[in-house]
């Protein structure tokens, strides 16, 4: 039997707080709690909490994966910093995964999709998939004006700003066959496995900013503007 990486996984970077735990044998465990600020106070609970579940202990992680964002400054620097911490502690390898990228993995299996995140300010954020986990291109800020170039009724969509694409143009919001409670987050658990098998050196662990004007120092990642 194929064994794979004990790998946790951290999102802070939404308005969620999560982790999974997938074990070598592929068992995942996972927790998941919305909550738009207080991340650093529960996520090192959370985590204590799947490692009891899992019957795990900090010295069996093998890899740990963390959404880099596009987020909020807050939670990206809470959730790299426990990722880092821990990795650096144990000398296990770090990845960051890219929260589109990661939005991206519930989509249907070999369809094409794009992810669109509503950030306010008369902007959205739009990456774009040849199938899940599989970008075309880096993720952009569009005004609302041309965020929408070329998305038609036959476009499926992933995302907060999912339903707004739905209502615009007629695009198919998937995120209504997701369950309810996680509509609009990224799948913790797919996260995870994804970064089970990602080169770590294609997934450094740095923050990407929604804005420069909310995250210094100014030399980490920022989405592109059009």
């Amino acid at each position: 039997m194929t064994k794979y990486p004990i790998t946790l996984a951290i999102d802070t970077a939404q308005a969620c707080c999560q982790c999974a735990l997938i074990d070598a044998d592929g068992t995942s465990y996972s927790m998941s709690e919305a909550r738009a600020r207080g991340h650093a106070e529960h996520v090192m609970d959370q985590i204590d909490a799947l490692l009891d579940n899992a019957q795990r202990e900090y010295d069996d992680l093998e890899r740990i994966v963390v959404a880099s964002g596009p987020g909020s400054f807050t939670g990206l620097r809470v959730g790299l910093a426990a990722a880092r911490g821990l990795a650096v502690a144990l000398d296990i390898p770090c990845l960051g995964i890219p929260t589109m990228l990661a939005l991206s993995l519930s989509g249907r299996e070999n369809s094409p999709l794009s992810v669109l995140i509503d950030a306010r300010r008369d902007q959205h954020y739009r990456q774009d998939f040849s199938a899940p986990g599989k970008p075309v291109g880096e993720p952009k800020a569009f005004e609302n004006t041309t965020a929408l170039n070329g998305i038609t009724d036959q476009s499926r969509i992933l995302g907060s700003g999912a339903e707004w694409a739905a209502n615009e143009c007629g695009a198919h919001n998937i995120e209504l066959a997701r369950d309810p409670d996680m509509r609009t987050f990224l799948n913790v658990v797919k996260m995870a496995e994804f970064g089970q098998l990602a080169d770590p050196s294609h997934f450094p662990p740095e923050p990407c900013y929604l804005r420069a004007a909310d995250a210094k120092p100014q030399s980490a990642k920022q989405i592109a503007r059009r």
